[in-house]
């Protein structure tokens, strides 16, 4: 059965696991609800799960604020501000609110079944967990 799995940046994905913040901030709203994956959109880890209860409209400002964060050091976080769409300034942005956030005790790499900016699609089953136990004798 396929998952959707939301792709995040790894310093907001470890304030979410570590429950620093129970929520996203995004600037599309989404219609997907209920378990979703937690997905680095970089190294394609699946580091936690969450459910998604609902989004909540917020302003452009509430979005930036949201993306301070400790691990985001002063030359990214002046980089960040260097390059803001001040275009979008009266655009709406959106918090993904999370439930029941977990870690998974060994992280996965998922393989995308479908793919979008912001979330994958992919069936657990497909997850690569490392190594793959072969036998010396398979010809």
């Amino acid at each position: 059965m396929p998952v959707y799995g939301l792709k995040m940046k790894r310093y907001y994905l470890n304030e979410i696991i570590s429950g620093a913040k129970s929520d996203d901030a995004r600037l599309e709203d989404t219609s997907i609800r209920g378990k979703i994956a937690l997905i680095d959109s970089e190294t394609y880890e699946l580091l936690g799960y969450a459910i998604l209860i609902d989004t909540i409209k917020i302003n452009y400002e509430e979005y930036i604020k949201w993306h301070i964060c400790p691990e985001y050091d002063s030359i990214k976080a002046q980089d960040y501000i260097d390059n803001l769409d001040f275009t979008r300034l009266q655009s709406d942005a959106y918090l993904y609110k999370f439930l029941d956030v977990i870690k998974v005790d060994v992280p996965s790499i998922a393989n995308p079944i479908n793919e979008t900016r912001t979330w994958i699609e992919f069936n657990e089953d497909d997850n690569i967990t490392g190594y793959k136990q072969v036998s010396l004798f398979d010809f």
